[in-house]
């Protein structure tokens, strides 16, 4: 089996790291602290949540529910994730769905349907209006104080600022309300946007100000990524050099899914002895394979937005954008262009900032735009 995983989370012993990150969560959830997690994304950190859940398993009776909301856009749609995500707890479908159904859920009566690939049950609550919503959320709340009676439940919430762009203009006074109702239920919120969770976390004039302890994922460090890296390899009989690790890392810049990708492919590749030329060819092939993506992407964009972003990749982390040496270097035009460009980029979660500069979000996309 290829070690280097792109998807879900493999098991404690395909995973890298993070212990302090874990223990500093687990120590939150014992000591009944909500906790906010934040990182740009392909960072590691659902697969850091569903670490410290299998953590979780092994020594309390907590139960755990990990639910990602990043592609709802209303208060419905927050309910269904929300109702399909207590479908998997341990509990048998059709003992849970009795209960949601039968003891709890009052006001509005879940639809269960099944995905046609995977047989898995979904709930779909028909809500009419916002009033309707909230009165659902409300019960659902409800079953989950009945439940935590029984064992605590730690709910983890990714992608959670994305209720700010949620039509209802109440979500967040909703939500938290709720949330104070229950006494034995932890949540851990998690998202990559850190400005905008920082934000709803740490302002007064939010209803979610100081409820949370906040925690950022930076990188793995360099000599643990090394060791696991080369543990992987070294363990099927493939050798490795230590150049070629450094060149991974360097290539990657360690955002987990990008090292995890390159890893996985020179795994896969069927090449026993692995120096820094094969990495570098490696890398090509993917920038290679990737090329006809990347190269829609100056279709969805303007010029000026496209120009913009390729020279952001050649700088490689930049902070004055509007600077003259910047525009002239790169062939800008005027600062109330760039200004526009860099917002329309952050929407666009193209580019992220970081230390009061600005990177592409795709490492291998970034590396392709670097060499036009």
């Amino acid at each position: 089996m290829n070690p280097f995983f792109l998807k879900d989370y493999a098991g404690p012993e395909y995973f890298c790291d993070r212990d302090s990150e874990s223990e500093r969560i687990i120590n939150a959830v014992e000591n009944q602290r909500n906790l906010t997690v934040s990182s740009i994304r392909k960072m590691g950190k659902t697969g850091l949540i569903h670490h410290v859940f299998q953590k979780l398993g092994k020594t309390t009776k907590t139960d755990t529910v990990y639910f990602d909301i990043y592609y709802t856009d209303s208060l419905a749609a927050f309910i269904n994730k929300f109702g399909t995500s207590l479908l998997r707890e341990k509990e048998s479908y059709s003992e849970k769905i009795k209960r949601m159904t039968g003891d709890f859920i009052k006001h509005v009566r879940p639809t269960i349907s099944f995905d046609g690939l995977t047989g898995a049950p979904t709930f779909s609550f028909n809500i009419q209006n916002e009033q309707s919503g909230i009165r659902t959320l409300e019960e659902v709340f409800g079953f989950l104080e009945k439940r935590s009676q029984e064992n605590p439940i730690v709910i983890a919430i990714d992608e959670f600022q994305q209720i700010a762009f949620y039509p209802e203009k109440n979500i967040e006074a909703l939500l938290r309300t709720n949330i104070q109702k229950l006494n034995n239920v932890n949540f851990i919120f998690s998202g990559s946007d850190k400005q905008l969770l920082t934000s709803m976390f740490m302002s007064t004039k939010r209803p979610f100000y100081q409820s949370t302890e906040l925690m950022h994922l930076e990188e793995i460090p360099a000599n643990e990524y090394s060791i696991y890296i080369k543990n992987n390899f070294e363990s099927a009989a493939i050798s490795i050099s230590d150049e070629a690790i450094s060149d991974i890392l360097e290539l990657t810049k360690r955002h987990t899914f990008y090292t995890q990708f390159l890893c996985n492919k020179l795994y896969g590749s069927g090449i026993r002895k692995i120096d820094s030329g094969e990495v570098k060819r490696m890398y090509a092939e993917i920038l290679n394979e990737n090329e006809l993506y990347y190269s829609e992407y100056r279709d969805l964009l303007t010029k000026q937005q496209w120009n913009l972003l390729i020279a952001l990749a050649k700088e490689d982390g930049i902070g004055k954008v509007t600077s003259s040496v910047f525009l002239k270097k790169h062939y800008l035009t005027n600062m109330a262009t760039i200004k526009r460009g860099i917002d329309s980029l952050l929407t666009k979660n193209m580019i992220f900032k970081k230390e009061n500069k600005y990177f592409v979000y795709d490492v291998f996309f970034a590396k392709w735009l670097e060499r036009l």
